[in-house]
């Protein structure tokens, strides 16, 4: 039987989305299944702090936390220590580090994590453009994007649009096909906006027959593999010609595309 994995309490005040990227990102330099995460978020009194961690199970939990209040940060340390459970403050030594750095005492005031200020106004407008402009949608205005997408079919074109939405940047994606010509609105975005996506054939081959069995289609010129190395050939002339930014997402996630297509094209948020 495999060792059961180590639990790993995660406290927040908020929505803990920040906490848990935090200790996921950590999570990725031990082996896979070492840890599970459990989160809890919205944790704003003391009580309900108590509460959680009276119900914490395992004489192996750790707990993480990022909450804003130093009564709650004490009283999260105590517990953790009559509990014999390891306890670390993901947020508390970077705050306390700015602090003393610049002289400028820090707010106590978690709403501030969300405000609806005007970054986050353009956030917001941001996705519901990138919805609009899905897979060649909403031509007319595609002039209006930061970056627009482009790629033959399977190239993670949608999720990374989505994941630049939600870094604030207006984000289009154009499917490409050989036997179609691109569209003059594509062909006529300035070169510096459009990031040119290309995977390996065999990697863009695999993906595609999956998703075919998936739908219980038969095998096609679309998941072939000879077919598929052409479709790839071309794109490459094509996006050579273009003078188009070209990103290899083979075995990349998505964070890291988008992250690349941000630097490389010089993306600012406004």
């Amino acid at each position: 039987m495999p060792p059961t994995p180590i639990p790993i309490h995660i406290i927040s005040d908020s929505t803990g989305n920040l906490p848990r990227h935090m200790a996921s990102a950590f999570l990725t330099q031990f082996p896979p299944a070492t840890f599970e995460l459990k989160l809890r978020p919205f944790v704003e009194s003391v009580e309900r702090v108590e509460a959680y961690l009276q119900g914490a199970a395992g004489p192996r939990a750790i707990v993480f936390h990022a909450v804003v209040d130093p009564l709650m940060k004490a009283r999260i340390a105590e517990l953790c220590a009559e509990r014999g459970f390891p306890c670390s403050d993901l947020t508390g030594p970077f705050v306390d580090f700015l602090s003393g750095a610049s002289g400028v005492a820090p707010r106590a005031d978690r709403s501030s994590l969300h405000y609806l200020d005007a970054a986050y106004e353009r956030r917001v407008a941001a996705m519901e453009y990138t919805l609009e402009h899905d897979d060649g949608l909403g031509l007319s205005s595609l002039a209006e994007a930061d970056v627009v997408l482009v790629g033959v079919s399977r190239t993670s074109k949608t999720p990374t649009s989505i994941y630049l939405a939600l870094e604030g940047f207006k984000c289009a994606n154009v499917s490409l096909a050989m036997q179609v010509l691109p569209p003059d609105e594509l062909m006529s975005m300035p070169k510096e906006r459009v990031a040119a996506l290309i995977i390996d054939a065999t990697r863009l081959s695999e993906i595609r027959l999956r998703r075919n069995h998936d739908w219980q289609m038969s095998s096609t010129d679309y998941d072939r593999l000879d077919v598929v190395k052409k479709e790839i050939a071309w794109c490459r002339r094509l996006f050579n010609e273009r003078g188009w930014s070209v990103f290899d997402i083979t075995g990349q996630a998505i964070e890291e595309t988008a992250a690349r297509i941000i630097h490389k094209l010089g993306l600012r948020r406004k």
